[in-house]
């Protein structure tokens, strides 16, 4: 079952709330520059084309040297708010910034965002996270936790198309620890992150066979990673416990 949950630790404590601080003033700073450059409208009225990726490519671009830090925010927000399939975000990011700077940017993007999430619902609690996550994903985490531990999260992260912005605000509610889930997320991501920059690019350089050929592998990859869950959960549980070793040392 899950519990809320004080943060007992006053630093991990601190750095939620100046997570979430961050995260509100880059809200701020994107509302008021689109204000001021007159782009609200055009922001209103994409958001009705945010699943069409040409147009919030061209959205993205509109920022000029901006376009890194409105990308960084779109994917911060379509984790937190959920406005946008996160799918066609990283998708686009291939499309604008290509594989290296894509990815980069996506990962970034998706991290600030979980952990948005993450502190938004250890702050605010069990009823808030009910108001926001779907009552069938609450009663399946539940059962995953109850009977396969949190561990079995991270191979919830790698399954693509499984409601991850979800399973953030879940996991904010247990007692799972920031740095486990911040190692969590980011590996967790990152497969299916690479996957949708690199068929961006490909379809940006008109290479429509390389794409498909990274969709099908994407299809197998999700079969494999199924099948190799155990494996990686024992190297995920190794990589999380020298890194605590570390700072600790540190």
């Amino acid at each position: 079952m899950i519990r809320t949950s004080l943060v007992r630790s006053k630093t991990v404590s601190r750095i939620l709330r100046s997570i979430l601080a961050l995260f509100t003033l880059l809200l701020i700073f994107l509302i008021f520059y689109s204000y001021q450059e007159g782009a609200w409208k055009e922001i209103v009225a994409y958001y009705r084309f945010f699943f069409d990726y040409k147009k919030l490519r061209l959205f993205i671009l509109s920022f000029g040297p901006f376009a890194a830090v409105a990308f960084i925010m779109i994917q911060s927000l379509q984790v937190v708010f959920a406005p946008v399939p996160g799918e066609i975000t990283g998708f686009v990011g291939g499309l604008v910034f290509g594989n290296t700077w894509g990815a980069i940017l996506s990962t970034i993007g998706l991290t600030l965002g979980s952990l948005g999430a993450f502190a938004i619902s250890r702050m605010l609690g069990l009823r808030f996270v009910e108001k926001v996550v779907k009552k069938a994903y609450i009663d399946k985490f539940n059962f995953f936790v109850t009977h396969k531990g949190l561990n079995v999260s991270f191979i919830l992260f790698l399954i693509p198309g499984f409601p991850k912005d979800s399973l953030c605000y879940l996991l904010g509610l247990t007692r799972i620890r920031l740095l486990d889930f911040i190692i969590m997320n980011i590996f967790g991501r990152l497969p299916g992150t690479l996957m949708l920059t690199m068929q961006g690019t490909a379809v940006y350089s008109r290479q429509y066979r390389l794409f498909f050929v990274l969709l099908i592998i994407s299809i197998v990859l999700t079969f494999v990673l199924y099948l190799a869950r155990g494996f990686l959960i024992r190297k995920i549980v190794r990589i999380v416990r020298r890194t605590r070793v570390f700072l600790r040392r540190k």
